[in-house]
This record gives structure tokens, sequence and C-alpha cells, in this order.
């Protein structure tokens, strides 16, 4: 008795501490973004909020990309704005996360728009 005692005692420790040591390891709740510039000129800024998180991102030339990594905390959508060097602005609302998902979203911004291009969904609870 005292056997199963003990049997079920480390079996729940074991189950606890593998618990912990998933939410510590795999945050959940973890949103990607990678913003593409696939204008003809080199953006001066771009300007990212979701989840009221805001990242800023200086000098982005042709064909290159940044990331960005957030909680998502919230229900949300991307707002960017960017502005080229040559002084013109894009901007635009879209996209979408929702609290209790891992997004990894690509967006592409061209030279009069930006476009939700592609999705994956690593990870759902």
């Amino acid at each position: 008795m005292k056997k199963k005692i003990v049997l079920a005692a480390s079996f729940f420790v074991a189950l606890w501490f593998g618990g912990m040591l998933h939410a510590w390891l795999f945050t959940p709740d973890v949103g990607v973004v990678l913003l593409s510039n696939e204008s003809s000129e080199t953006i001066a800024s771009i300007q990212v909020s979701v989840c009221g998180q805001l990242f800023n991102f200086p000098d982005v030339s042709e064909q290159k990309y940044v990331l960005a990594r957030y909680g998502v905390t919230s229900d949300s959508h991307y707002e960017i704005k960017a502005r080229f060097l040559s002084g013109r602005t894009v901007e635009g609302e879209i996209g979408y996360v929702t609290n209790g998902n891992d997004f990894f979203d690509v967006i592409e911004i061209t030279d009069n728009k930006i476009i939700h291009a592609e999705r994956v969904l690593p990870h759902s609870q």
C-alpha cells in the first residue's frame, strides 16, 4: 500500500514538473510577422502595431524582409504604415490574430498597397 502511494505521488510530481517545463519552453500565444519589401524602392521606415505592441523598422531595402515576434494577448489585427525614401507612404489595417493561437503571417509591401500574403498556424490549442 505504501509503495502505491509513493508511486502515485511520484507520478503526480512528474506530471506537474512536465507541465511546468512545457509552459516554460513553449510559450503559447505567440505571433510572428514577416514584412517583405516587394516595392521598387527602399522603405525608410515601417511601423507595425498588433495586440497593443508597436514595432519600428528602419531602412528595408527592396526584396528584403524584417521579422517581429509578439505576444497574442488579445484579438487584434495589423496596423501597418510604410514610408518610402521618396516620402510616399502606404498604410493599411489587415489580417487578424485571435488569442489562444500561435501565428506566422507574411505581409508584402508593394509600391501602392499592403498584402496579407500568407498565414501559417504552427500550433493551435
